[in-house]
């Protein structure tokens, strides 16, 4: 029993990881179908897995109805080609990692709400809100990559935040290995790359030559602090990248090939000018104004739906903390905190600049787990005020559970009436 007491938030954590798993695992097959962008992803993971070299390369034409996804780096896809190796080539094995990834999410936000703030309890409520938020839920169920990206940039966080608490090499390595991996599955991992970076370079500077008493040696020193970021932050990704790149070689494709492959990418996004009904602008996603209709289909007197759409509650709460978060800032210092607010912007912010015109909410998605540790940060201040603040934030987790599974349905394709749908588009912008 002293061992349980002792461990009693590990063993929460422990249940709430199977909880994240399994719901992500049940009824993965439904769809039983391509669905929404899955004709490109699931068509060249399926080719990857049959060794087509198609998969990797560029200008091949698909059959009518499907395309080739060429236009992000291949790891995403090698992955869910890796699904169906081992799963087959049916809808579970098409989608089996992403709701690996996405279920381990929620280990990998509790060691890295625990490592920041120094606490098991905010590590918890982070893990928890992260199991019941419904854009990770959906996102993990679809053969899509952008919950590899996610779940990329949130381990390289974790090992940088190891790195800066033990000054061991080896962390800073790691998070430039997961960081260089989170730019394999879509270029806007480079801005992992970019923060992680930065961060690593000041942490430095700090230790090394603010701090330090002597002046003497300070130009040899910052020489060596700005070669050890850039090896770790900028070699070591770009080894990652070309590593993902290994069956495209093997293929026979050359240096030139591959330089060509990016510059056709590169020119993709900078020219992408089609409409979306459901497309949105970087200042909508994280007021959650336009959802995503990923899926439809009729049974009868009833319809399947698949909305992407984010845990109201947990994400309109979380800008209110977000908010607090950098008057707090303003007010004092608080490096953990300012880390997690400052990856917010990282990750959401350069959206306001990019040369894409054609987003969605999906691409706020390295940028959400970073506002539920804001959110962590702030409930677990008031979970230390006495019982009363014990009591708000027990009510806020319940309501964001509550929350969960009153989206469920449409969330997971379980069928519902028309009439019923009123009670989900709480706004305009999400019909």
């Amino acid at each position: 029993m002293k061992l349980v007491r002792e461990k009693k938030v590990e063993i929460a954590v422990f249940f709430l990881l199977l909880f994240s798993i399994g719901i992500k695992l049940y009824r993965l097959d439904n769809p039983d179908s391509y669905y929404f962008d899955e004709i490109y992803f699931v068509f060249t993971a399926q080719e990857m897995a049959r060794g087509n070299p198609a998969g990797w390369e560029l200008g091949h034409r698909a059959p009518k109805g499907f395309a080739y996804e060429w236009t992000h780096p291949p790891l995403g896809k090698e992955l869910s080609a890796l699904g169906i190796l081992v799963f087959g080539d049916n809808p579970f094995g098409w989608r089996f990692f992403q709701a690996i990834f996405g279920g381990l999410g929620t280990l990998i936000i509790y060691l890295l709400g625990k490592e920041l703030f120094e606490s098991k309890g905010a590590g918890f409520i982070a893990s928890f809100l992260f199991t019941f938020e419904s854009f990770v839920f959906v996102l993990s169920r679809i053969a899509m990559v952008d919950v590899f990206l996610m779940s990329f940039i949130l381990v390289a966080s974790l090992f940088l935040v190891k790195y800066v608490k033990t000054g061991k090499t080896v962390f800073l390595l790691l998070s430039g290995v997961f960081s260089g991996a989170s730019m394999s599955v879509k270029w806007s991992g480079v801005y992992a790359t970019e923060f992680l970076g930065c961060v690593s370079f000041l942490v430095m500077f700090y230790r090394n030559i603010y701090t330090s008493g002597t002046r003497e040696k300070r130009l040899p020193v910052l020489l060596k602090i700005v070669l050890k970021v850039a090896l770790f932050f900028v070699f070591i990704p770009a080894v990652v990248y070309i590593l993902t790149y290994i069956p495209f070689f093997l293929h026979g494709n050359s240096l030139g090939d591959f330089v060509r492959l990016q510059e056709s990418m590169y020119g993709y996004h900078r020219g992408v000018n089609q409409t979306h009904p459901y497309q949105s602008s970087w200042w909508q996603w994280p007021l959650l104004l336009r959802p995503v209709y990923l899926y439809l289909k009729r049974y009868g007197n009833e319809y399947a739906h698949i909305y992407a759409i984010g845990n109201p509650f947990i994400w309109w709460t979380g800008c209110l903390f977000l908010i607090l978060g950098v008057i707090t800032l303003i007010r004092k210092e608080a490096p953990s905190l300012a880390f997690s607010v400052l990856s917010v912007v990282a990750y959401w912010l350069p959206w306001a600049l990019s040369p894409r015109k054609l987003t969605f909410l999906y691409h706020f998605l390295p940028a959400l787990p970073f506002m539920l540790l804001i959110s962590a940060y702030f409930l677990y201040l008031l979970w230390k005020r006495g019982r009363y603040g014990k009591a708000l934030v027990i009510v806020y987790l319940i309501t964001a559970c509550a929350v969960f599974f009153f989206f469920y349905p449409i969330l997971a394709a379980v069928p519902v009436s028309n009439d019923s749908l009123r009670w989900f588009f709480w706004l305009k912008g999400w019909r």
